[in-house]
């Protein structure tokens, strides 16, 4: 047994109060009655003494105790919590580095990645889905919507289209970029689908990791490539060379895509084995929705029980009331 306002229980000290003040006051009429007319000479003058309701007393101050563990809020026992979870949320994060433009996945890594988000769109319809690019910086490229129309038109086509976005391969914020789509509120699910041949440059992936963390954010990752290194095709036509004039070649690194979706607690897939990959959100999406309403309703809660003792105050009031007429 439980209270929901325990400090209300030191009102509890106002029942021996009230009898005391209630024999204090029996025992002044008593005395002032002996001081006008003796014991004696009581039955020759017809005076009786006020009776001393002992009876009716014990019922006010039960009644008094009741009503007072009442306001406390007495609570036992366990009902089931019901609590509403929030929408489902999937933001997407893809990669448009320089290398996602190899040809090892047909028509290339970038298209090919682009060819699964648009299948995933039309498979997760009740999903609001966010979508954010990166490379060597991110930036969002639509905020969590259902216009699916909207959203396929901010997928880019190529690695080339987005100049504003800084070279390279970097986590640098991207996950704090994701993680500003999804609505603060506690019970939304925060899932985060992340798209990329990985060779992260800034080797950022335990910052990026415990950012996750920090808010809630599982994440999914897909590897897009293959083991065999390739060359980087460019705008022109041409491929990407270095500084010294050497060829650039890229393959998939799995190893920190793993580590992302591992200690967050989500999944890692290969682009070739993404069949079910829409199914697979959608469980790891009730998951969380599940997830979320156990903790904020704690599985279950202890049920409020005032009325018992307020019912029986009031009956305990009556019963008083009556005693005091009968002069018990």
């Amino acid at each position: 047994m439980g209270f929901q306002h325990p400090f209300l229980l030191l009102l509890l000290l106002l029942a021996p109060v009230y009898w005391w003040l209630r024999m204090k006051w029996f025992n002044s009429e008593m005395k002032l009655l002996r001081v006008f007319v003796r014991p004696v000479l009581w039955d020759r003058v017809r005076i009786h003494p006020p009776p001393q309701r002992s009876f009716s007393l014990i019922l006010w101050v039960t009644g008094l105790i009741l009503s007072i563990v009442s306001l406390s809020g007495p609570t036992w026992g366990q009902s089931s919590a019901i609590v509403s979870t929030g929408g489902k949320n999937l933001v997407i994060a893809l990669d448009i580095s320089q290398s996602m433009s190899s040809l090892d996945e047909v028509p290339s890594r970038i298209l090919r990645a682009n060819a699964e988000i648009r299948r995933l769109v039309e498979d997760l319809y009740d999903v609001r889905i966010a979508l954010v690019i990166f490379s060597g910086s991110s930036r969002l490229a639509s905020p969590l919507t259902l216009d699916r129309e909207f959203l396929l038109s901010r997928l880019p086509d190529d690695t080339w289209s987005n100049s504003d976005l800084v070279l390279g391969t970097q986590l640098g914020n991207l996950v704090d970029v994701m993680v500003s789509a999804l609505p603060e509120m506690d019970l939304e699910t925060r899932l985060g689908l992340v798209f990329s041949d990985g060779g992260f440059h800034d080797y950022a992936t335990a910052s990026a990791i415990e950012t996750a963390k920090a808010n809630n954010m599982r994440l999914l990752t897909v590897g897009v490539g293959g083991p065999v290194e390739m060359t980087i095709p460019l705008e022109n036509g041409g491929i990407l060379l270095d500084a010294a004039g050497d060829t650039v070649r890229t393959v998939l690194e799995e190893e920190s895509l793993m580590e992302l979706a591992l200690e967050t607690g989500g999944v890692y897939l290969p682009l070739s084995q993404t069949d079910d990959l829409a199914s697979i959100i959608q469980v790891f999406l009730e998951y969380i929705s599940d997830e979320n309403s156990e903790l904020a309703a704690g599985g279950s809660t202890s049920t409020r029980r005032y009325q018992y003792f307020l019912g029986a105050a009031l009956i305990f009031f009556f019963l008083a009331i009556v005693a005091e007429r009968k002069g018990k």
